[in-house]
């Protein structure tokens, strides 16, 4: 199985270094290194060229992450893309887990280990629900969960334990990712970060990442797994730790206002998703700003009201964007 590496980066060089070096020492070779970079601190070859095992290409790009992800797949001469964020470290054995992985399972076209973050100085890859009422409420405004249900069962939290058992690792009826179920040797998720994952070219060739969204691509890679002939294959043998390299980073609340955005703009333009509706993402919101308004967090309870306005009137401007056949919008709250 022959690979390439598709890195997009800006402004990150001694995280972009360190991850070359991770890339260097890795068991499984691979065919090549393909880094667009659209930052001012440009690699020099002296930079690289200590990375023997590796075969470097480096381009420079336009400052948007999707652009830079679509250019790096398109001149990819592997048949498998490694897509690769720049803020990553990853074991040495990585590759080579999740290619073992993909030659047991040949109905399979993407994979990825555990998405490890740091969570009060503990790296985590689950956001684990613990409580009956986080529970009820993610239920009851069709929400995100990303980890698994481990509050206590009484007479209703067992009922709603059992839809979503049932349901598996889904799309909410709002269009929110939840991936509830991480046992076993590996699980399928519709959507999961493509920041580490092994992915036919072909098939994001497909569903490419949508140049429209903004140059830091939030929401990318939920647009692009919606239309993955199967789901997502995540390994839990292996993982890879996400640093959240400060640098080129947006503020949550910019975060948070461009992924809804672009949750309204995929449940509007994406086939995949034609049994979602904008009334139950804007009910979901409702939920959201009941919950930052209760904790006091004005600055997210105007977040989710502008994105709330912004889907209501029929004002997101990346349908705009997409309308003038522009490539990329920066939506400002």
């Amino acid at each position: 199985m022959q690979i390439s590496v598709v890195i997009p980066t800006c402004n990150r060089k001694e995280r972009l270094l360190s991850l070359l070096q991770d890339l260097d020492r890795s068991t499984y070779p691979v065919v090549e290194v393909i880094i667009i970079d659209s930052g001012d601190d440009k690699l020099l070859p002296a930079d690289y060229s200590a990375f023997t095992n590796l075969k470097i290409q480096y381009n420079s790009s336009e400052k948007s992450v999707c652009i830079q992800r679509n250019t790096g797949i398109k001149i990819a001469s592997a048949t498998w893309i490694f897509l690769c964020d720049d803020d990553i470290g990853i074991p040495v054995d990585y590759l080579e887990k999740l290619v073992m992985h993909l030659k047991a399972h040949p109905e399979a076209g993407a994979a990825s280990g555990l998405w490890m973050e740091k969570q009060k100085d503990e790296w985590r890859a689950t956001h684990p629900v613990r409580s009956a009422r986080e529970l009820l409420w993610k239920y009851i405004f069709q929400l995100g969960i990303w980890g698994e249900i481990n509050c206590k069962s009484n007479l209703l939290t067992h009922k709603i334990k059992q839809y979503y058992k049932q349901k598996g690792n889904h799309i909410s009826k709002a269009g929110w990712p939840v991936n509830t179920d991480f046992n076993g040797d590996y699980v399928v998720c519709p959507v999961y970060s493509l920041g580490a994952s092994l992915v036919r070219k072909e098939w994001l060739l497909h569903s490419p990442f949508d140049e429209v969204l903004d140059r830091h691509g939030i929401g990318d890679n939920y647009g692009v797994a919606v239309d993955f002939p199967t789901g997502i294959h995540i390994v839990s043998n292996t993982f890879v730790y996400h640093h959240l390299e400060p640098a080129n980073r947006l503020k949550r609340s910019l975060q948070y206002y461009r992924r809804v955005l672009a949750l309204d703009y995929f449940i509007g333009t994406k086939r995949s998703l034609t049994g979602i509706k904008r009334k139950r993402l804007l009910w979901s919101l409702t939920g959201n700003m009941i919950s930052f308004i209760l904790s006091g967090n004005g600055i997210m309870v105007r977040a989710t009201y502008t994105a709330m306005m912004k889907i209501l009137f029929r004002k997101n401007p990346y349908y705009a964007a997409k309308r003038t056949k522009n490539k990329m919008t920066e939506p400002v709250l």
